[in-house]
């Protein structure tokens, strides 16, 4: 789905998906070519005959070498168009976090050369914002020329309007991708990840996130970086990038979005009660806003009590981090893992992780007395008692 400078290398997400499975079914049948002649090297090398080969390769379940690949294995390799298109959204959200370089995708920055099988490896992934020394970049390592604004606290909104909704920086980033192609490609988007719209996709706890947390997501670790943070019904959310979380993140929710919201919503609800005669729209619309502004009302007082003692550490981990804020995740599977953490975190099983210092100080300098790895994990060493 790149682009060059002057037009788009395809013109439509199936395109781009056909495009992208014949690579991976012409590179899968490179490698196993690749392979078949290992094996012919090593088979000649240690003298093992035909016979004595087909015995090997039958016991180990790989196909012989007149075998050619199945229509089924093929299409096992050829690539699902709508995990594509939601990855598709999810790199598109990370652009706008600095996550990603959107001029990998038009074709300004070149693909960077093939590193040698012994070179160390890189801090950061080819494709991710770097500055020069190759490290994540910050806000004055981007150039003024960059092409898409980033929203480098960390926070979206999903809020029309709002100059950080999640779907309008969405927008603004396949319009650098796909230029006047952008509007069809979100509609084709949409079709092919079936949804009415797409902040209907992005809204849904059991859409997007869901995609975006299996993307992350490998054994038992549960890992998402964009965390949606909702009100009770989910008709507001924050979004949160797990790399930018600091101290201040839940104090900027508030002043910056949450408490803005409700100032916003209590003119709405004045205006409409103000008028003289209520219409069947307005009195829907007055029910709406007052539903939302105690929802909001909740959010805010539940981020107020969970700012002063909330310090994240991205060495705790995801699940830990995100731990205190179990209530404000509406998608009720990631909800109980945290529950569960928060729960485990409260009865002492994670003291060693710096978010249960700050929570329970005492009762993690206690036993720091007695284990000097978890006073070395706090920087306690002086309180361990040799």
């Amino acid at each position: 789905s790149t682009i060059t400078q002057n037009e788009p290398a395809v013109t439509s997400l199936g395109e781009a998906a056909e495009s992208w499975s014949d690579m991976l079914v012409k590179t899968d049948e490179k490698l196993t070519d690749i392979q078949r002649e290992i094996d012919d090297l090593a088979y000649e090398l240690y003298d093992i005959g035909e016979e004595d080969r087909q015995a090997i390769e039958s016991m180990l379940g790989q196909k012989s070498s007149d075998e050619d690949v199945g229509d089924e294995e093929e299409e096992a390799v050829a690539a699902n168009t709508p995990d594509l298109v939601s990855e598709l959204i999810d790199y598109s959200v990370g652009c706008c976090f600095g996550r990603f370089d959107i001029r990998c995708a038009t074709g300004e920055k070149p693909e960077p050369p093939e590193p040698d099988p012994f070179d160390p490896l890189p801090v950061c992934s080819p494709g991710m914002l770097q500055n020069d020394n190759g490290l994540p970049a910050e806000e004055n390592d981007i150039p003024g020329s960059y092409p898409l604004r980033i929203s480098w606290p960390g926070i979206l909104v999903d809020d029309p309007g709002h100059p950080e909704d999640i779907l309008a920086r969405v927008r603004e980033a396949l319009e650098i991708i796909w230029m006047d192609r952008a509007e069809a490609i979100e509609q084709e988007a949409c079709e092919i990840l079936n949804v009415k719209n797409m902040r209907d996709y992005l809204r849904r706890p059991n859409a997007f996130f869901v995609s975006h947390q299996k993307r992350f997501s490998k054994s038992r670790r549960q890992a998402p970086i964009y965390w949606p943070v909702s009100t009770i019904s989910g008709n507001y959310t924050l979004w949160f990038y797990y790399h930018r979380l600091t101290d201040q993140t839940l104090y900027l929710a508030v002043n910056d979005f949450v408490e803005p919201k409700i100032e916003e919503t209590r003119k709405t609800i004045q205006t409409l009660e103000g008028k003289a005669d209520l219409n069947r729209e307005d009195r829907e619309q007055l029910e709406k806003a007052q539903d939302l502004e105690a929802e909001l009302q909740d959010f805010l007082e539940e981020l107020r009590r969970l700012a002063p003692v909330w310090k994240p550490n991205l060495n705790d981990g995801v699940q830990i981090t995100a731990a205190p804020l179990w209530k404000l995740f509406q998608h009720k599977p990631w909800q109980k893992v945290l529950k569960e953490t928060w729960g485990k975190l409260e009865k002492g099983d994670y003291d060693w992780a710096h978010l249960a210092y700050s929570y329970w100080p005492e009762r993690v300098k206690e036993k720091c007395r007695t284990d000097k790895s978890l006073a070395i994990a706090h920087g306690l060493e002086d309180l361990y008692e040799s």
